[in-house]
């Protein structure tokens, strides 16, 4: 398929480096073309370190069932860039994706939008041209800078909070959780995830003027779903419901590469410490064998470690064509180590008896394994 406009313009221009954290960028470019919380009658923003895709996920699939035409932006991509923009869970058609694409491009360029600003534009200009009724909007990275961020009215969800990307959000969880926090503005009600008593307390104390909506979190499963999917579904029931009370729909899905399942293998995309850990909760005495990568910002010798408790081996190896991707080379590590992904799948498939072969730490190795599966019937 050829690339789109968008791609073509990114893959010859490169993405801006260093770009200085500002929402000025883009709140410039979005008042040009006359967008902000007229993207929908509804906006839910959300953000959070963990559950923030397959949260946005339940809250679309539930407000569709109520009779609700929805747009969903997330990140990132697994297949395509177009799935980022969904409208009633259909990606973005790749007409009006160069059509919004040329509409926004003299916008990008005047005000050297980055990769993700130019897609947040594009999305925004997308629910307002289609007139939707709820637009379930996930922050990429952090809350106080993100390009999403322009949005002022809504509804603001904060999901689990835990430590990850230290070098741009803070080195303590507080810090973290206050960068996340920073998207909730005068809005007089949020959603708050499952999260632990520190950063509840801090949440409270810090908002003590505004209503704080907490559904009833548990260890036990619901509707199929096992924590943290159980918990995630239970806040975005309680999101809809703040919305509009009504049905369930019956076969709820998590997004691609949460806990997806192909024959022995199981691809999910938990990136940091407390997502691995929720992870292996699934697997104590399971002994899978781990396929793992991760990019260079992560610790990847602390995440090989975690999985070391529950894994019967761990082959490391790297993100295809990825330029972030750790070097296994630098790594220093009890573990099997092939820089092939597709190498790395086969000696899953021959080292396997009756385990599972989990794939994890980074959603970008889920969709190259995913792809592989997918392409050579393994």
């Amino acid at each position: 398929m050829p690339h789109s406009l968008f791609e073509s313009f990114f893959r010859q221009r490169g993405e801006f480096k260093n770009l200085e954290l500002t929402l000025n960028r883009i709140k410039n470019a979005a008042t040009e073309l006359g967008l902000c919380d007229n993207i929908a009658k509804n906006v839910i923003h959300i953000a959070g370190t963990n559950g923030k895709g397959s949260t946005s996920y339940f809250i679309d699939q539930i407000l569709r069932h109520r009779g609700h035409t929805t747009g969903l932006f997330t990140s990132p991509h697994i297949l395509n860039v177009r799935e980022r923009i969904k409208l009633n869970d259909e990606d973005i058609p790749q007409v009006d994706f160069n059509r919004i694409f040329s509409a926004v491009e003299q916008s990008v360029i005047k005000h050297t939008l980055s990769y993700f600003e130019t897609l947040t534009l594009m999305a925004f200009f997308y629910y307002k041209e289609q007139s939707i009724d709820t637009a379930v909007i996930e922050t990429g990275l952090g809350g106080r800078f993100d390009s999403t961020n322009i949005l002022n009215s809504k509804i603001p969800v904060i999901t689990s909070i835990s430590m990850d990307h230290t070098e741009f959000l803070g080195n303590n969880i507080i810090s973290i959780a206050n960068e996340k926090l920073a998207i909730i503005k005068t809005n007089p009600v949020f959603f708050l995830g499952r999260n632990t008593e520190q950063v509840r307390s801090h949440v409270y104390e810090e908002f003590s003027d505004k209503t704080i909506i907490e559904p009833q979190y548990s260890e036990e499963p619901y509707r199929g779903f096992e924590d943290p999917y159980s918990n995630n579904l239970r806040l975005a029931e309680a999101v809809c419901d703040y919305i509009e009370k009504g049905g369930m729909p019956e076969n709820l899905k998590l997004p691609m590469c949460r806990m997806e399942r192909f024959g022995r293998f199981v691809l999910d995309g938990a990136h940091n410490e407390d997502g691995l850990n929720r992870l292996l909760q699934h697997y104590k005495g399971k002994n899978p064998i781990v396929i793992f990568s991760c990019t260079k910002e992560r610790n990847a010798v602390k995440h090989i470690n975690i999985l070391g408790n529950v894994a019967s081996q761990i082959i490391v190896t790297q993100i295809p064509g990825n330029e972030r991707s750790i070097d296994i080379n630098d790594l220093n590590v009890k573990a099997t180590k092939l820089s092939n992904v597709r190498d790395a799948v086969k000696l899953a498939v021959e080292l396997t008896g009756n385990t599972d072969i989990l794939v994890c730490g980074s959603l970008y190795l889920c969709a190259a394994v995913r792809e592989i599966l997918l392409k050579d019937r393994l």
